[in-house]
């Protein structure tokens, strides 16, 4: 008698076991960072003359960090900043002739972002990537 209910303990044991085992899971997979060493650096040259910015058009991979050394050619001050990365670039007053430099992360993919002069479009800046995290669905 006692070794049947040995048996019946082990059988019991083990269909928990595989019960456990056949159960579906979910898995957290965590966005992976790009560590600060590792990140792509892009340094721009922006030059404003005539009231827009040159190069018309710059583009970045997402999550490069961007170093946009500003020089004003014009012969009025502007106040400079851009579109969608307020929170990112405070905006800067260039004299004539003066010149600033901003530093940022470009994390926002998009294309609808703009190098503003005096609160107007004067130019694009194209963050190139996916707004998806990898690893997610």
């Amino acid at each position: 008698m006692r070794r049947y209910g040995l048996l019946a303990l082990a059988v019991l044991a083990g269909a928990a076991l595989i019960l456990a085992a056949a159960r579906p899971r979910s898995v957290a997979v965590a966005p992976r960072a790009v560590p600060a060493e590792g990140r792509a650096k892009r340094t721009l040259s922006l030059v404003i003359s005539g009231g827009v910015v040159a190069p018309a058009r710059t583009e970045v991979p997402k999550g490069t960090e961007v170093l946009a050394r500003v020089l004003n050619r014009d012969s009025s001050p502007h106040r400079f900043s851009l579109l969608g990365y307020e929170s990112a670039v405070s905006p800067a007053a260039l004299s004539p002739g003066g010149g600033a430099t901003v530093r940022f992360i470009a994390d926002r993919p998009g294309s609808d972002f703009a190098w503003l002069l005096d609160g107007k479009p004067a130019g694009v800046f194209v963050v190139q990537g996916s707004h998806l995290v990898e690893g997610h669905r």
